[in-house]
């Protein structure tokens, strides 16, 4: 099963150089086509979107609401989801009680897991998600285990192998690239089975311009479509899945990721076309080494694997 997802981050938050205090939403205005882009993308037809909003306290802080982005663009929301999409709840804990103050990231894990119950207090009378994905790619057993409280049943959270840099809490060093049970105490560790099942941003090995090695990188089908036929060149010699197994793909991109006016970009193509291109290509190269696959939702491929291993227990 093959799941697009898009964190519908502001411009400026993603790539090599960042900018948490960014709160313009250009990409996401232009990526409201992307659905009839891609369904007019005749390889393609009409795939399935897993649209982790943006919704914290950032934007309550500096737009007057957590929802800011739910109720601005409540029309698309409601039009995607009539199409088949869902959504998911995406914050990022960050602290900026002003638009001039600088926004820092919460990694406490009491104040990390008491600012989601603060949130989810007054967005759960709105927000309906069916998954959930924590901004910057993080999680401590604390907040695992506060979005399992809060009733979801699939998270999006992991990068497998990755590891922020010196303060950043993002460690997930040796989590597996598939759907797994997080242990409660080490995340990073398959354990029992629990109510929150994790699948992660898949990933795999991409070499940028810039680098001086192929680097571990979430499967992002917004790269240059150069850059991304060499990961999957790289990712089908080393995929040993056999085509009876029931496997999940995540991709996830980010709208700016894709918005010409952006700029060019060494990593990032800027360009849906592209995208839509890059999509074509790893359903070619899944048909020629014999597996069958499917667009579906983060939520859908959460409850068929769940389905599957229930079977196979059985």
């Amino acid at each position: 099963m093959l799941c697009l997802t898009v964190d519908t981050d502001p411009d400026g938050l993603s790539g090599k150089v960042t900018d948490r205090n960014a709160l313009l939403w250009e990409g996401l205005e232009k990526l409201q086509q992307l659905p009839n882009e891609l369904a007019g993308f005749g390889k393609l037809g009409r795939i399935p979107i897993t649209w982790f909003v943006r919704a914290d306290g950032q934007l309550e802080s500096i737009l007057g609401n957590p929802a800011y982005l739910l109720e601005t663009y409540h029309t698309f929301w409601t039009d995607a989801q009539a199409f088949g999409d869902e959504l998911g709840w995406h914050p990022h804990l960050y602290r900026q009680p002003r638009a001039d103050d600088t926004a820092f990231l919460i990694t406490d894990p009491i104040e990390a897991q008491q600012e989601l119950e603060r949130l989810w207090s007054k967005l759960k009378g709105t927000l309906h998600p069916t998954v959930f994905r924590n901004g910057e790619g993080w999680h401590l057993p604390e907040t695992y285990a506060t979005v399992e409280r809060f009733g979801f049943r699939c998270d999006s959270t992991a990068i497998p192998g990755r590891v922020g840099a010196s303060g950043h809490p993002m460690n997930w060093e040796g989590a597996p690239n598939q759907p797994y049970f997080p242990a409660a105490d080490d995340l990073r560790k398959s354990g029992a089975k629990r109510l929150l099942l994790q699948l992660p941003m898949n990933t795999w090995l991409v070499q940028a311009p810039y680098d001086s090695a192929p680097r571990t990188r979430y499967m992002n089908p917004a790269v240059h479509q150069h850059l991304f036929a060499k990961a999957l060149e790289n990712w089908e010699n080393a995929c040993n899945v056999s085509p009876v197994d029931l496997s999940i793909w995540v991709m996830i991109f980010h709208p700016d990721e894709v918005l010409a006016s952006r700029g060019e970009d060494a990593l990032y193509s800027r360009s849906t076309k592209s995208l839509c291109m890059n999509l074509v290509a790893i359903t070619k190269t899944l048909r020629r080494i014999g597996h069958e696959f499917e667009w579906v939702t983060v939520s859908e491929a959460a409850e068929r694997w769940n389905k599957h291993q229930e079977r196979l227990s059985a």
